[in-house]
């Protein structure tokens, strides 16, 4: 019926729909557009010589579970040259991007939003990630008003068509209008969550690791403090502090 007025289940059913259409944005298009990126700067045929290069500088992001197994065996397989950068997942390509490309931080960081003027490849990079992290903000009502959607949309397809070539802007404008069943919605909602979840415990990991490094140093610190306080206590006791000073 024309002019009919939406109603509160329907308007709730768009912006249920809004949310699952950046979820699906951010990864499909996202993870290719990346990929994409990565690929010029390091081209497909010779993958396994360029990650064999870089295995020094990869194996401590490893050690640091930065990279898990499963990613590392995509990295390093069985058969060297079957290596393919199709099997590498969003969080892999970021941490590849990061590490072993040559790309410098934006001035605002990896994880800040890039300013407007920014328009480098690093920025945009950035850019995917950051707007990962304010769309999957609304994932707890899993929901996004129309206004809200549309600012999003244009700033990651902006984003993207950058990184990924004028072509990219047909795949976004397609996908805005695509008809998205419930299954398919709670798909990349699900996939969304995954991608947060897989860079969250890269966090942890950190934090983990630099909390058990802070504390060796303050023990090691402690122990050192402990032992020159003991020898200077028993050089003064056996008259011999001439003799500690004299190395200083």
């Amino acid at each position: 019926m024309a002019g009919a007025v939406p109603t509160a289940s329907s308007t709730m059913a768009k912006e249920t729909t809004n949310y699952a259409r950046l979820c699906r944005l951010l990864v499909d298009v996202g993870t290719q557009a990346l990929r994409d990126t990565f690929n010029a700067i390091h081209p497909p045929a010779n993958m396994h010589t360029i990650l064999a290069r870089n295995k020094a500088t990869l194996q401590p992001l490893r050690a640091r579970k930065i990279i898990n197994p499963t990613q590392w065996g995509k990295l390093f397989p069985a058969i060297p040259s079957s290596v393919s950068s199709a099997s590498f997942d969003i969080t892999l390509l970021m941490v590849l991007l990061r590490n072993i490309c040559g790309l410098a931080a934006p001035a605002t960081g990896w994880d800040s939003l890039p300013a407007v003027t920014d328009v480098t490849l690093e920025a945009d990079i950035a850019r995917i990630k950051y707007f990962r992290n304010t769309v999957y903000a609304h994932a707890e009502h899993a929901s996004v008003d129309d206004a809200t959607f549309n600012t999003y949309w244009c700033q990651i397809r902006d984003a993207l068509v950058r990184l990924g070539g004028v072509a990219y802007r047909a795949a976004v404008d397609n996908l805005e209008i695509e008809c998205m069943d419930p299954y398919v919605e709670e798909h990349y909602k699900e996939l969304l969550q995954q991608w947060k979840n897989d860079e969250d415990n890269i966090k942890d990991e950190l934090k983990e690791m630099k909390t058990l490094i802070d504390s060796n140093i303050k023990n090691l610190t402690k122990k050192i403090d402990n032992l020159v306080t003991s020898t200077v206590i028993s050089k003064e006791e056996t008259g011999e502090e001439g003799e500690l000073y004299s190395d200083i």
